[in-house]
């Protein structure tokens, strides 16, 4: 069966006009909701809730737990083509390019460190047979590509397009994941701060010894209660909120929300991050010290990104802009991509 295996199902391209591209970062989170527990009133009470001043926090050059290393992840790609079962449920076939780095500020001078790079096909294999997957899989590994088993959607399969769709997406960046907890293996023998939610990477570091910091950009779920809310937009350039417990499915973190950028013109949550911090770390190695936080955000700030012609600077830091710009780089052309896993395919 080998490359054959799409076209001798029935397999059909898509359409450019239903191709709609997808790219996917740190930020995309996936369709399930976690298992998440907070507590609000881990610094402050609820009443005493107030935007903290960073901006005046003094940080030498040389504190030991500035961060040295930006971790980003980039998954690039889109449906390309749908075939379906014998009974008639729709399987989209997503094709990726798939990678991480890993930049290293070392004295001022920023540079990559480490990075992988994947191309990646996912679609859900259980309908078909295995002997057919297998060949399939095989025949792909040797040009190039590595098939992703994807899961069906949690109430089965269905004929609902979009959801098995988001099937595949949800695997891709699954993998993505993985490339991710790879860099953070590489680089966890020092501070080092990911662009994304840390239970997403959990294992990939020691909770207990590794200064790690999770920035997340989109706010897509509502953690703070109502004086928390009116701290948020509150918060000025040098701000942040309390910070408060998460207790998340596969790890317990520290977390709050810091204003990086904006001013009162703009809408009143731009400029804002989430930072996240294992509790284990700082609770334990650090014990409670509130001052890393305060400095640790202070840093951050004067990490963020200046470059006004960058669509997401209000929200970003250089060292990750630049950890995208070079995955950008080492990635193919989507159209190039695209046509050759047709011809491979006889699509």
């Amino acid at each position: 069966m080998g490359l054959e295996f799409l076209r001798n199902n029935g397999a059909h391209r898509m359409r450019d006009d239903a191709q709609r591209p997808l790219l996917l970062d740190n930020d995309n989170e996936r369709d399930e909701e976690p298992e998440e527990q907070n507590n609000l009133a881990y610094e402050q009470p609820a009443e005493d809730w107030h935007p903290i001043d960073v901006d005046s926090v003094a940080v030498s050059d040389d504190w030991d737990f500035c961060p040295r290393r930006f971790i980003d992840g980039k998954d690039l790609g889109r449906t390309v083509a749908w075939l379906q079962t014998e009974d008639g449920y729709p399987i989209p076939v997503r094709l990726s390019e798939i990678g991480a780095v890993v930049m290293w500020n070392n004295t001022g001078c920023l540079r990559r460190e480490w990075y992988t790079v994947e191309r990646v096909v996912s679609m859900i294999v259980d309908p078909f047979p295995w002997d057919e997957v297998e060949s399939f899989a095989a025949a792909l590994q040797e040009k190039g590509f590595r098939l992703l088993q994807c899961q069906k959607p949690r109430r089965g399969l269905t004929y609902d397009f979009q959801e098995m769709r988001k099937a595949t997406q949800n695997r891709s960046l699954d993998e993505m994941m993985r490339l991710e907890k790879q860099a953070l293996v590489h680089a966890s023998a020092t501070p080092v701060l990911v662009d994304g939610r840390l239970e997403s990477r959990a294992g990939g570091f020691d909770e207990l010894n590794t200064p790690v910091v999770g920035m997340i950009k989109g706010h897509y779920r509502d953690y703070l209660h109502d004086q928390g809310w009116r701290t948020y937009y509150r918060l000025r350039v040098g701000q942040r909120t309390p910070a408060f417990f998460l207790k998340q499915k596969n790890i317990e973190v520290v977390s709050w929300y810091l204003r990086m950028g904006g001013t009162q013109s703009d809408l009143p949550n731009w400029g804002v991050v989430r930072l996240e911090i294992p509790a284990t770390f700082f609770e334990q190695k650090l014990g409670k010290d509130w001052s890393y936080i305060n400095r640790l955000s202070r840093v951050i700030c004067e990490y963020r990104c200046k470059d006004t012609s960058y669509l997401r600077a209000s929200v970003s830091l250089y060292p990750i802009q630049r950890g995208e710009e070079c995955l950008g780089a080492l990635f193919t052309g989507a159209d190039t991509i695209v046509q050759r896993f047709y011809n491979l395919t006889h699509l």
